[in-house]
Protein backbone atom coordinates (compact mmCIF):
# COMPACT_ATOMS: atom_id res chain seq x y z
CA UNK A 1 0.00 0.00 0.00
CA UNK A 2 2.85 2.40 0.81
CA UNK A 3 4.55 1.49 -2.41
CA UNK A 4 1.29 2.11 -4.24
CA UNK A 5 1.05 5.62 -2.72
CA UNK A 6 4.69 6.36 -3.67
CA UNK A 7 4.07 5.18 -7.24
CA UNK A 8 0.87 7.22 -7.37
CA UNK A 9 2.71 10.28 -6.06
CA UNK A 10 5.47 9.74 -8.62
CA UNK A 11 2.89 9.48 -11.41
CA UNK A 12 1.27 12.72 -10.23
CA UNK A 13 4.65 14.43 -10.05
CA UNK A 14 5.49 13.16 -13.54
CA UNK A 15 2.22 14.60 -14.82
CA UNK A 16 2.98 17.90 -13.10
CA UNK A 17 6.47 17.94 -14.65
CA UNK A 18 5.03 17.18 -18.11
CA UNK A 19 2.48 19.96 -17.67
CA UNK A 20 5.23 22.32 -16.50
CA UNK A 21 7.40 21.36 -19.48
CA UNK A 22 4.43 21.98 -21.82
CA UNK A 23 3.85 25.36 -20.17
CA UNK A 24 7.57 26.25 -20.52
CA UNK A 25 7.54 25.24 -24.21
CA UNK A 26 4.41 27.32 -24.76
CA UNK A 27 6.03 30.26 -22.94
CA UNK A 28 9.15 29.92 -25.11
CA UNK A 29 7.01 29.90 -28.27
CA UNK A 30 5.10 32.98 -27.11
CA UNK A 31 8.35 34.72 -26.22
CA UNK A 32 9.78 33.97 -29.67
CA UNK A 33 6.64 35.25 -31.40
CA UNK A 34 6.54 38.37 -29.23
CA UNK A 35 10.25 39.05 -29.81
CA UNK A 36 9.84 38.61 -33.55
CA UNK A 37 6.87 41.01 -33.54
CA UNK A 38 8.81 43.52 -31.45
CA UNK A 39 11.75 43.39 -33.87
CA UNK A 40 9.40 43.85 -36.84
CA UNK A 41 7.79 46.87 -35.18
CA UNK A 42 11.24 48.24 -34.33
CA UNK A 43 12.33 47.81 -37.95
CA UNK A 44 9.22 49.68 -39.12
CA UNK A 45 9.86 52.51 -36.66
CA UNK A 46 13.49 52.82 -37.69
CA UNK A 47 12.55 52.70 -41.37
CA UNK A 48 10.18 55.59 -40.71
CA UNK A 49 12.88 57.50 -38.83
CA UNK A 50 15.39 56.87 -41.60
CA UNK A 51 12.87 58.14 -44.12
CA UNK A 52 12.26 61.32 -42.11
CA UNK A 53 16.00 61.82 -41.61
CA UNK A 54 16.62 61.28 -45.33
CA UNK A 55 13.99 63.90 -46.16
CA UNK A 56 15.49 66.31 -43.64
CA UNK A 57 18.97 65.71 -45.06
CA UNK A 58 17.71 66.48 -48.56
CA UNK A 59 15.97 69.62 -47.40
CA UNK A 60 19.02 70.81 -45.45
CA UNK A 61 21.36 70.05 -48.36
CA UNK A 62 19.03 71.97 -50.68
CA UNK A 63 19.02 74.94 -48.29
CA UNK A 64 22.83 74.88 -48.12
CA UNK A 65 23.08 74.73 -51.92
CA UNK A 66 20.66 77.63 -52.30
CA UNK A 67 22.60 79.67 -49.74
CA UNK A 68 25.85 78.82 -51.51
CA UNK A 69 24.40 79.95 -54.86
CA UNK A 70 23.10 83.18 -53.31
CA UNK A 71 26.45 83.97 -51.70
CA UNK A 72 28.41 83.10 -54.84
CA UNK A 73 26.14 85.38 -56.86
CA UNK A 74 26.67 88.22 -54.37
CA UNK A 75 30.43 87.69 -54.49
CA UNK A 76 30.40 87.56 -58.29
CA UNK A 77 28.45 90.83 -58.34
CA UNK A 78 31.07 92.39 -56.06
CA UNK A 79 33.83 90.98 -58.26
CA UNK A 80 32.19 92.48 -61.34
CA UNK A 81 31.82 95.87 -59.65
CA UNK A 82 35.45 95.77 -58.49
CA UNK A 83 36.61 94.83 -62.00
CA UNK A 84 34.69 97.80 -63.47
CA UNK A 85 36.09 100.09 -60.78
CA UNK A 86 39.60 98.82 -61.54
CA UNK A 87 39.12 99.44 -65.26
CA UNK A 88 37.95 102.98 -64.55
CA UNK A 89 40.84 103.54 -62.18
CA UNK A 90 43.34 102.25 -64.74
CA UNK A 91 41.85 104.55 -67.39
CA UNK A 92 42.12 107.50 -65.02
CA UNK A 93 45.68 106.49 -64.13
CA UNK A 94 46.60 106.30 -67.82
CA UNK A 95 45.12 109.75 -68.43
CA UNK A 96 46.99 111.09 -65.40
CA UNK A 97 50.29 109.63 -66.63
CA UNK A 98 49.70 111.08 -70.09
CA UNK A 99 48.90 114.42 -68.47
CA UNK A 100 52.28 114.40 -66.75
CA UNK A 101 53.96 114.19 -70.16
CA UNK A 102 52.17 117.29 -71.48
CA UNK A 103 54.46 120.28 -71.33
CA UNK A 104 52.10 122.89 -72.80
CA UNK A 105 49.68 124.22 -70.12
CA UNK A 106 47.00 124.98 -72.74
CA UNK A 107 47.12 121.42 -74.01
CA UNK A 108 46.82 120.19 -70.39
CA UNK A 109 43.48 121.99 -70.01
CA UNK A 110 42.12 120.10 -73.02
Amino acid sequence: ETLQRIVSTLVNKNDEIHNFIDMLNHTISNLQVNSSNAISELDEEFDGLYSVLHEMKGSMANTIQQEEARKIQALQDQLSQCSHALESSEELLEIAVQSLDIKNPAKLLE
